[in-house]
């Protein structure tokens, strides 16, 4: 039994954007591709890939003997069929590699060709969550996942738990090891450590660490701690006066004191951030964490030049189920009222955050976290002015010209520099408060083993056991 605090959106995994929905759909669905501990790609529906010279063509040779949890062999029709749903626009995925798709074409009856408009590097990564579902499963996807993965759902019921059971029929050979898998919803961090106290509950992934001394004081419990590659940051919203203006944005950066909401907020567990990057990506992160260093006088001045001597006023809207998030926020409220910023706290439910928030951009600021991913493209174009779910609508002609250089180029050292310099570009324009990575805290039964963590939000259940 596994302590999720949040409930999942949906389940069809081209329409899914929380993350927490995600972390379960690693179980469920599969792609062509996934990847491992490191974030480096390898086989997984697909059995092996051959690209072509000038990176614009892809042939993958489809696994054999892989089955959907409703029984029926894997095709390279299927896979075709995926691919097309997410590249219609109808669909609504949230990434847009999908547009730079020409043509899918089958080679045989094992082998799919995708052949490129362009060069693009982070192909085979965003893939890894391109999931490959059948066609005639999709009316109920939503509610009634179908997938390759090493466990099928067995229920789900809203607000309280997702039951998953061993795929019998897994290709993994001896995989998964555990018969069911329940993610149960407790939204409140004290309610899962005395659910994981009682035996109620095995593991609590992400814990709060707040309550962490609650494990490693617990006989029979243990706390494992890994990099998450999350970026916690409080977005502001651009196209809003006062943030339109830098000054603004920038005295807010100064204003907010990043190690003392890392002691308090999370307990000391999280690493300084100054840009969108955690450094969990060590080949291509600027270490930018001491850009804007405390200083209330400075952000005062930056105010008053601005054309705010008293401030001003403002929202601050937290997702209620995120308890980082949320205590965060409380103390970012209080340093900003330090400098004549007065904020208005505004709790707001997960579902209504995606819907009004992220997807509407009806805000002022908020506090989040942006997920890892396993290539620095996928990291930082959220910020490209072009992204459909840029929320917090920067635009800046330099990094969006930079991000699409970055799609063509394959060399490391380029794209090291590349991805550097749009880091860079985010720290100078004050594009958020970007705060911290926090520790990724697990916190488990003394029995349970197979634990793994990933560069990525996703909970793998496959080498789980108890000792």
């Amino acid at each position: 039994v596994v302590a999720v605090p949040i409930e999942p959106d949906t389940f069809d995994p081209h329409r899914a954007v929380a993350a927490a929905t995600k972390e379960i759909d690693f179980n469920i669905y599969q792609g062509l591709v996934s990847y491992d501990t490191e974030g480096r790609i390898i086989p997984c529906l697909a059995e092996s890939w051959n690209i072509s010279e000038d990176g614009t063509v892809y042939a993958f040779r489809l696994r054999e003997e892989v089955f959907f949890h409703n029984g029926r062999e894997v095709t390279i029709e299927d896979v075709v069929f995926s691919l097309e749903r997410i590249r219609d626009d109808a669909t609504g995925y949230p990434l847009t590699w999908h547009k730079n798709i020409e043509e899918l074409s089958i080679a045989n009856s094992r082998v799919i060709c995708i052949k490129l408009k362009t060069p693009y590097a982070p192909f085979l990564s965003e893939l890894a969550d391109a999931a490959i579902i059948p066609e005639e499963a999709v009316a109920t996807i939503a509610t009634k996942p179908v997938g390759t993965g090493p466990f099928r759902m067995a229920e789900w019921v809203s607000g309280k738990h997702v039951e998953l059971v061993r795929f019998d029929e897994y290709w993994e050979e001896g995989l998964p090891y555990l018969d069911k898998v329940t993610f149960k919803i407790i939204p409140d961090p004290s309610t899962a450590i005395l659910n994981l106290k009682a035996d109620a509950v095995h593991v609590i992934p992400r814990l709060s660490p707040d309550v962490a001394w609650e494990v490693e004081a617990s006989p029979n419990l243990k706390l494992l701690q890994g990099p998450m590659n999350l970026v916690q940051l409080m977005a502001i919203n651009l196209d809003r006066k006062p943030f339109a203006d830098k000054r603004v944005r920038k005295a807010i950066n100064y204003a907010v004191d990043k190690e003392l909401l890392i002691e308090g907020a999370a307990w000391g567990y999280g690493s300084k951030l100054g840009s969108n990057m955690s450094p969990v990506m060590e080949a291509y992160y600027a270490d930018l964490s001491d850009y804007y260093q405390y200083d209330p006088a400075q952000a005062k001045a930056l105010l008053t030049e601005a054309g705010y001597p008293n401030g001003f006023k403002a929202t601050l809207s937290l997702p209620a189920s995120y308890d980082l998030h949320v205590k965060t926020g409380e103390m970012v409220a209080a340093m900003l009222a330090e400098v004549g910023i007065q904020v208005n706290i505004e709790l707001v439910e997960w579902g209504t955050w995606l819907d009004r928030i992220y997807a509407g951009r009806d805000y002022d600021m908020t506090i989040v976290g942006f997920t890892g991913k396993l290539d620095p493209h996928t990291v930082l174009s959220r910020y490209e002015s072009s992204y459909a779910r840029n929320f917090g609508n920067f635009s800046h002609g330099e990094y969006d010209t930079l991000i699409q250089e970055g799609l063509r180029i394959t060399d490391v050292a380029q794209r090291q520099r590349i991805y550097r310099r749009c880091q860079e570009i985010l720290a100078e324009e004050a594009v958020a408060v970007y705060i911290m990575d926090p520790n990724d805290l697990v916190a488990m039964r003394e029995d349970v083993c197979g634990w793994q963590y990933y560069p990525k939000y996703v909970d793998d259940m496959r080498y789980v056991y108890f000792e």
